[in-house]
């Protein structure tokens, strides 16, 4: 009988006392066995470093690094310098998975001899069951995705597939001189466009096995801080790659970008940030005519393009109804 490769599971650890329990218990529940479980304690102030080690204490498949606080990619990289699987897969440690996560994925990977295999996910919020249910992947339900495709879907963030680190597995070797930029929100923007883009086959399956948490206190809330300008640096330098290497796709590059300056334009409240506004907004009314002309764009960005034309104030009114109705962007 082959062994099954050693899949190297990296789970950053940072105030999440109250969610740790939850997502370590279905991590050590997976139908998947070798595995190697890499929880990187990010100088957390709470009891997170003790349960670190009563995990480790009680699997052997544990592996508890304790660090300075440094921030998401910092804990990151620490875990992918340590990590000594063959593959390697993200959680973050405020959310769950269920018990098929690295099972369907790797079983996609496999079947199909590809570098990455992507599932989907759930946006779930506290004590609130998800709404999809958990099985094994189906041999009929294996699609070989391209780079192409995948950022395509990513762009139009309409088809359960994201551009973060989570809800993929990974070949090792697609990180041999990549790791995450340190210090910034909004990590994962610069980072998988360049893992997609060096793989020549790509699994991707429908299955729903990762569990988003919404949650307040989330290093992305809602209000507007510098930082999140961020975001459309990243943003506007993903669609640049998408007009570079996918020209095809060019229209999903600027869906994604639009997008992600409209979420950050009608967060900024105080009138300190002026500037950043009208910039901005000009970004809006640069790109609004290309998101009506795409039909395959995302409704959601389509309709923002249309209200744009009745001005600043009436699209961030729209905006702040669209958003109650629809819950938290990711």
């Amino acid at each position: 009988m082959i062994k099954e490769p050693l899949i190297s599971i990296i789970i950053p650890v940072y105030k999440v006392e109250k969610y740790l329990g939850q997502c370590m218990q279905k991590v050590l529940s997976q139908t998947y066995g070798n595995l190697e479980i890499i929880l990187v304690d990010d100088g957390s102030p709470d009891s997170c470093g003790q349960m670190c080690e009563d995990f480790a204490e009680k699997d052997s498949r544990v592996v508890v690094i304790h660090r300075e606080n440094g921030g998401l990619s910092e804990a990151r990289n620490t875990g992918l310098d340590a990590a000594g699987g063959e593959y390697v897969a993200f959680i973050d440690s405020d959310d769950y998975v269920s018990d098929y996560y690295i099972g369907n994925l790797y079983k996609a990977l496999n079947g199909l001899d590809a570098q990455m295999a992507v599932s989907c996910y759930e946006a779930v919020y506290d004590q609130t069951p998800p709404k999809t249910c958990a099985a094994a992947v189906k041999d009929s339900e294996i699609h070989l995705g391209s780079p192409k495709e995948c950022l395509k879907r990513i762009c139009y963030q309409n088809s359960g597939i994201e551009i973060s680190a989570w809800g993929k597995l990974y070949h090792r070797s697609l990180f041999s001189d990549i790791r995450y930029p340190r210090g910034l929100l909004y990590e994962d923007i610069p980072v998988t466009p360049q893992l997609l883009h060096r793989c020549s086959r790509i699994a991707v399956i429908p299955n729903v096995d990762y569990y988003y948490r919404q949650r307040r206190e989330s290093i992305r809330s809602n209000s507007f801080h510098p930082q999140k300008l961020v975001a459309v640096e990243n943003t506007r330098e993903l669609m640049e790659f998408i007009n570079a290497a996918y020209p095809e796709i060019q229209l999903a590059g600027e869906c994604r970008y639009f997008s992600t300056v409209s979420n950050i334009l009608f967060h900024i409240d105080s009138s300190e940030y002026q500037d950043v506004r009208r910039k901005l907004w000009a970004e809006i009314c640069k790109y609004r005519r290309d998101i009506l002309k795409d039909p395959e764009g995302r409704k959601k960005a389509r309709i923002a393009a249309v209200i744009s034309y009745f001005g600043y104030d009436f699209m961030k009114f729209a905006f702040g109804v669209m958003n109650a109705m629809g819950g938290k962007s990711h």
